[in-house]
């Protein structure tokens, strides 16, 4: 009887285990490469601070207004500089340039949204566009080091409002010489909930050094429903 007993215990204390570490694992999220920017949607929140032309940033999720957002959640925050966003650089207009600070201190966009219940993804158009500038701007020591000397890291964080836990959804380092358009799954982790979107820089070393060309571009981000 008290084999049996025990065996029952281990058997509960193994399924317990079990639960636990199955409750405590960190969501996975992949990143789709998509073959082409897909279509924006919404009516995109504009940040008078960050001055464009055509870029989509993150949209309200639709059947969202502005009421139901933060009070604070309106607009875009954070340290983007955006010089010569407004010129055309790889076949794209209007973009935000989030070059690092230095090689410890990255560059970000934020901005606050809410997520309805249903499926959801998140749509982002990113490059290195230490290559894409024109000529005119490149003499005042701006991008350079094309090839694989040119790179820097991009990273989405999505934070939820309520836990105040941050999950890394986008975490790449990105080369010139093209733009690359991702999608990453939302629904499982952040349905009906408010967040925090954060696109960041950083400087990375794939050997040439970790500050050459860390020119972070973002064109558009905006979750949509599918």
């Amino acid at each position: 009887m008290n084999k049996i007993l025990l065996l029952i215990s281990t058997i509960l204390v193994c399924l317990i285990t079990v639960l636990l570490l199955w409750l405590t694992k960190k969501p996975s999220f992949t990143a789709e490469l998509l073959s082409s920017k897909p279509t924006l949607l919404g009516e995109y929140i504009r940040n008078p601070d960050i001055i464009h032309t055509s870029v989509g940033f993150l949209s309200l999720s639709p059947g969202v207004s502005l009421n139901d957002l933060l009070p604070i959640s309106s607009d875009w925050s954070g340290t983007a500089f955006v010089g010569y966003n407004v010129r055309e650089l790889g076949g794209r207009k209007g973009v935000a340039i989030i070059h690092p600070i230095d090689e410890r201190i990255g560059r970000f966009i934020e901005q606050e949204t809410y997520l309805p219940s249903g499926n959801y993804r998140l749509v982002i158009g990113v490059t290195n566009a230490a290559d894409m500038f024109p000529p005119d701007v490149m003499e005042f020591g701006v991008g350079g080091f094309s090839g694989d000397c040119a790179d820097v890291g991009i990273k989405v964080v999505v934070t939820d409002l309520e836990n105040g836990k941050d999950y890394v959804v986008f975490d790449k380092v990105i080369r010139n010489g093209r733009w690359y358009d991702y999608s990453i799954d939302l629904s499982s982790k952040f349905s009906n909930k408010r967040l925090k979107i954060r696109t960041e820089s950083y400087a990375v070393d794939k050997g040439c050094g970790g500050w050459n060309g860390e020119w972070a571009a973002v064109d558009y981000i905006d979750i949509q429903p599918y």
